[in-house]
């Protein structure tokens, strides 16, 4: 990732740079990202380059470089702008139902912009959005008994989860047929039980769900999310647990 400017966090946050005088310029930097956004949108991140995004934005390259140093710069504060669209969960909700609509909420924001899932890692740096749906994270946690670094560190694993998942969604929604549909069928069909006997003497148990009928594990979008705030609850409980011993 190239340097970022020393005024990058500022910008984010709608603060001028130090010591710039003179008349408001023409150009924003919410204009420049509006902009790119559309082209993601509409063409993919790949499409998005700085030189795409001034024309998008009606200037000269030259002009977009004043207020955005290079295009992980750009990413960065596009990342920060995609967070705006996070449709935020009812505030009535429990923190395992909660938490439970929050990751819900990033993977269906994903599955309606797959661009979303090309942005590096580093462009995730606390914008101010971003801090908003991280602070409704919190919100959902506020009454569970944990440290504040163990509420983030959880908050982290369900937006990794969810991103996960996402990449699933949108994966199988570009194929004509779900590759994974009949993956029990055909491992008791062609897989050798000399060569895999753990795993087919596990498929000796299995039942395929009838028309109508369906557990958690017939969803795996279901049965993961179950099982980790199942995880989630027993560490809550585990920490309560200590606490009340000592």
């Amino acid at each position: 990732m190239e340097e970022m400017s020393s005024d990058l966090i500022p910008r984010m946050w709608g603060k001028p740079p130090a010591g710039r005088r003179g008349p408001k310029p023409a150009l924003s930097v919410a204009q420049i990202v509006e902009a790119a956004y559309v082209i993601a949108d509409e063409q993919g991140l790949a499409a998005v380059s700085m030189a795409r995004v001034a024309e998008a934005a009606g200037c000269s390259p030259m002009a977009l470089y004043r207020h955005v140093k290079n295009k992980d710069e750009l990413l960065i504060l596009l990342a920060d702008r995609l967070c705006a669209d996070l449709p935020a969960p009812s505030r009535d909700l429990g923190w395992r139902e909660g938490l439970a609509a929050w990751m819900r909420a990033q993977v269906d924001l994903a599955v309606s912009k797959p661009w979303f899932l090309d942005l590096p890692l580093a462009a995730t740096l606390p914008g101010p959005n971003r801090l908003a749906w991280i602070d409704l994270g919190f919100y959902y946690l506020r009454e569970v008994a944990l440290p504040a670094d163990e509420k983030l560190a959880i908050l982290g694993i369900i937006s990794q989860y969810g991103v996960g998942e996402a990449r699933v969604e949108v994966e199988a929604a570009r194929l004509a047929e779900n590759p994974y549909a009949t993956f029990e069928q055909m491992l008791v069909t062609y897989a050798d039980p000399e060569r895999f006997p753990h795993l087919m003497a596990s498929m000796d148990t299995w039942r395929p769900a009838e028309s109508g009928e369906g557990s958690d594990s017939d969803d795996p979008s279901a049965f993961g999310q179950s099982l980790l705030m199942a995880g989630i609850a027993a560490h809550i409980e585990r920490h309560v647990g200590r606490s009340t011993s000592k």
